[in-house]
């Protein structure tokens, strides 16, 4: 791959994914592409893929040797901000654990976007701080909130999505670009199963077929099945990977039952890095985990964030005058 024709400091919007699928997804994305940086310093460990989005140029890196978590992503963001300086913000874009209950209608296939809710700033770090006698645990986190320019182009695009007359979403097309491989599962092969939370999987058991169906949450069925709901909230970020339905529900009513889908990253960034998390939902957090959904909900994830960054101007040069 060439060197991109453009110097680091005009690139100002970073994206940043923690599995190989999701960077591809990434690059899939790219309206243009410029390849790789002109150069980087020497202990900048990251690899990059530069493009163009709308007006906006983006670089692009992957946590790299299947490195996960809070950590990997901080050096993966610091090196990102220190080699292209001009950087206003980044995307933390890929898949989650959804944390559905009676008041979140969270399916496989939507989407969950960092947003802040009363003392919550979009994202909380659920195994960090002091766990009590009575077992409630004392906050040690604070985090900060996504960018003002970031929110607010989160609220235009929610309204454009939901306003009741002329909705505007161009995400089933760009979807629909992707390919089969990206669409949702078929039924018969990956259903959308949601079980009760005291329900375990049975470990000898590649899919859910052998799973009591008495202990399935009954759900109704969605006007537009096949077009992903997308949910604004708080997302629990942290080292360890969820797969236990009754914890999932522990961590939720510790944060008032706040939370809408966990990962392993998010944490790691936003106190040092402006930053909005966006994840495609591909299980429930529960040990009926299965990867059937992990190609969907990186494309709905992938594609929400092309659609925001057509919403957000380019800046004007500080030393552009206007006339």
């Amino acid at each position: 791959m060439q060197a991109s024709p453009y110097s680091n400091d005009e690139y100002t919007i970073g994206w940043i994914s923690a599995l190989n699928e999701e960077f591809i997804i990434a690059m899939a994305m790219l309206d243009e592409e410029h390849g790789r940086p002109q150069s980087t310093p020497r202990d900048d460990t990251n690899a990059y893929h530069l493009g163009r989005i709308g007006a906006h140029n983006i670089t692009m890196a992957c946590l790299s040797g299947g490195k996960m978590g809070t950590g990997p992503a901080a050096i993966v963001a610091e090196n990102m901000r220190r080699t292209f300086k001009n950087i206003r913000f980044a995307l933390l874009v890929g898949i989650g654990g959804g944390v559905p209950n009676g008041k979140k209608d969270i399916r496989l296939g939507d989407i969950v976007v960092s947003y802040p809710n009363g003392t919550y700033t979009g994202v909380v770090q659920y195994d960090y701080g002091k766990l009590n006698g009575n077992g409630d645990i004392e906050r040690k986190d604070w985090f900060c909130a996504p960018p003002p320019k970031v929110l607010a182009a989160v609220d235009l695009l929610r309204a454009y999505h939901t306003r009741p007359k002329n909705p505007r979403n161009n995400m089933p097309g760009i979807l629909d670009e992707l390919g089969e491989l990206y669409a949702y599962p078929e039924e018969h092969l990956a259903p959308d199963l949601l079980f009760r939370a005291d329900h375990d999987h049975n470990p000898g058991a590649e899919t859910c077929g052998s799973c009591d169906k008495g202990a399935l949450v009954q759900r109704k069925a969605r006007n537009s099945a096949s077009s992903p709901h997308v949910h604004y909230g708080i997302i629990a970020s942290g080292s360890m990977v969820v797969r236990n339905g009754t914890e999932r529900d522990k961590i939720d009513q510790r944060y008032a039952n706040k939370i809408f889908c966990f990962d392993m990253e998010a944490a790691g960034l936003v106190n040092n890095f402006p930053c909005l998390i966006i994840r495609g939902i591909s299980d429930y957090s529960d040990s009926h985990k299965n990867d059937e959904w992990q190609k969907r909900a990186t494309a709905v994830a992938s594609v929400y964030a092309k659609e925001l960054l057509s919403l957000i101007e380019p800046e004007i040069p500080h030393h552009s005058k206007l006339i």
